[in-house]
């Protein structure tokens, strides 16, 4: 008498895959047929109507209007179907991750590249991933450091070389490549002095990263500590638009080399002096989560640090010096 209400229990329990009955769903919502998304599962037209029934069965409700040629969604169908495009991707997403875990060879590493760096490093980062780290095939995205932490808490990518926005917390961990002094950039022209910058911004309005961007942050909160308010002519969100903002004459940046870099491998013509009020850095650091890639994250760290240390003494002859980079290679 005692096992009554269990076995009363178990007797009103469907037992079933719910991953693949959502797949089988799935699949016929996108094909209208049982008969077609069947055979594009490898199951028969029974099985894959069993599946269906099992759902239906287990949430109490209809998915699909059998009544209509070609089938159709019911209400609670449609809500099904917008979480069923989550549930199979994040399906897809852990599976692809236990590959890499019993992988041999990483099949794929997703980097997240800061947008001003990114054309600096992506081909030499290509060709070490390859070459160095036996990574058959890279992945890449460019963006803002609010960006990589998103898609890293997201784990749409595996590694970021981001900026200081992303400390060692929340299994985070960071690995310093540079830190970067910020400077004064003037039009070329600019015949005024460059230590004066009542003068500067007299006669020239501040471009700027705006305030939604972490660099924009950080360079208003140290104008604010340093007391100096300059009339503003434009924001943007990429250095190249800010380098533009300077290259029309009419408007002085304070950018980094890492900033800096694209537009004068583009040829603008740009005068870059150190500012004339207390300075401020930047790091570039390489953002993996903790106790994941340790290896690749370390030797990507060493890696970019190599490529920029080539590239500033390239495009920067006379301030190259002043980055302090954390690999060992000689400076």
């Amino acid at each position: 008498m005692g096992k009554a209400p269990e076995q009363k229990e178990k007797a009103g329990t469907t037992d079933f895959n719910l991953f693949r009955a959502v797949e089988v769903f799935m699949a016929v919502a996108e094909m209208q047929q049982v008969t077609t998304a069947a055979s594009a599962l490898g199951m028969t037209q029974s099985a894959a109507s069993q599946h269906l029934k099992n759902l239906e069965t287990a949430f109490g409700v209809t998915f699909i209007d059998r009544s209509q040629r070609p089938i159709a969604l019911t209400h609670a169908g449609g809500i099904l179907q917008r979480h069923g495009f989550r549930i199979l991707n994040e399906i897809a997403d852990l599976r692809a991750n236990i590959r890499r875990l019993n992988a041999t060879t990483l099949p794929v590493l997703r980097m997240g590249l800061l947008a001003s760096v990114a054309t600096t490093l992506t081909p030499g980062l290509f060709d070490f991933v390859v070459a160095e780290l036996g990574v058959p095939e890279l992945i890449l995205s460019a963006g803002l450091a609010t960006d990589h932490q998103t898609a890293l808490n997201a784990r749409q990518i595996d590694i970021a070389v981001t900026s200081e926005l992303i400390r060692n917390e929340a299994g985070y961990r960071a690995i310093p490549v540079l830190d970067e002094p910020f400077y004064l950039v003037l039009p070329e022209d600019y015949d005024g002095d460059a230590g004066d910058i009542a003068e500067i911004s007299s006669r020239l309005s501040l471009v700027r990263f705006g305030v939604a961007t972490p660099v924009g942050r950080r360079t208003d909160q140290h104008l604010q500590r340093c007391r100096l308010f300059f009339p503003r002519a434009m924001e943007a969100d990429r250095s190249s638009m800010v380098v533009a903002g300077v290259a029309t004459g009419k408007c002085f940046a304070i950018l980094s080399p890492s900033l800096l870099i694209d537009a004068v491998a583009e040829g603008m013509r740009l005068k870059i002096v150190p500012l004339p009020f207390p300075g401020f850095r930047r790091r570039i650091q390489v953002v993996a989560r903790s106790g994941e890639f340790d290896r690749i994250a370390d030797a990507l760290a060493t890696e970019c640090a190599g490529i920029l240390r080539h590239h500033f003494a390239r495009r920067f002859p006379g301030i190259a010096g002043e980055v302090t980079y954390h690999d060992a290679a000689p400076g």
